[in-house]
């Protein structure tokens, strides 16, 4: 099976997680601006990374168009963000972003990134949270243990990246290679 790995990266995460993929499979590896959909007919298996920041998945236009066109290509797609995925349930974000075709044939996956601070606005996010819930201050805003933490570490670049969590989308693909067998 031809198999491609397709990235897009805001803070680089993404782009790591996806060339660790991409060497682990033996497939292809391109920035998601670099590829067109006709580029898309030659792969059995299409692998996308993009980041999940603020609740916001990126390039989910695009990638609905490649899987009307291609529904019977083996799709996943892989997001980088700061949630831990352990505690966190991104189908509701999945369902507000793509249509039901795509979410038919598209699996899902979520791996954690790095924060480098001097990059996020970690106190603008508060304060859109403090506004979403209509609090009147940002000292308003619940906290839990995760955003506890995020705080502490404020100023800081903390790398969440765990390499072994790429292993689900491994098997994953392998599944793919045997169905066919």
């Amino acid at each position: 099976m031809k198999k491609i790995v397709i990235y897009e990266t805001t803070y680089g995460s993404t782009e790591s997680y996806a060339k660790r993929i991409a060497d682990r499979i033996n497939a292809e590896f391109k920035k998601y601006d670099q590829v067109s959909i006709e580029d898309l007919a030659d792969y059995d298996v299409i692998i996308i990374g993009t980041c999940l920041l603020g609740g916001k998945i990126y390039g989910t236009e695009k990638i609905d168009q490649w899987i009307d066109v291609y529904p019977d290509k083996h799709w996943a797609l892989f997001t980088v963000g700061l949630a831990n995925p352990e505690l966190t349930d991104f189908q509701p974000i999945f369902e507000s972003h793509f249509n039901a075709h795509t979410l038919e044939h598209l699996t899902t996956f979520h791996f954690r990134g790095t924060i480098r601070y001097k990059r996020l606005n970690l106190m603008h996010d508060l304060l859109n949270e403090a506004h979403l819930n209509r609090q009147s201050s940002i000292d308003m805003v619940p906290l839990d243990e995760e955003n506890i933490k995020l705080l502490s570490t404020y100023g800081t670049t903390v790398d969440a990246r765990d390499v072994d969590s790429i292993k689900p989308l491994l098997q994953w693909v392998d599944a793919q290679d045997n169905t066919t067998n």
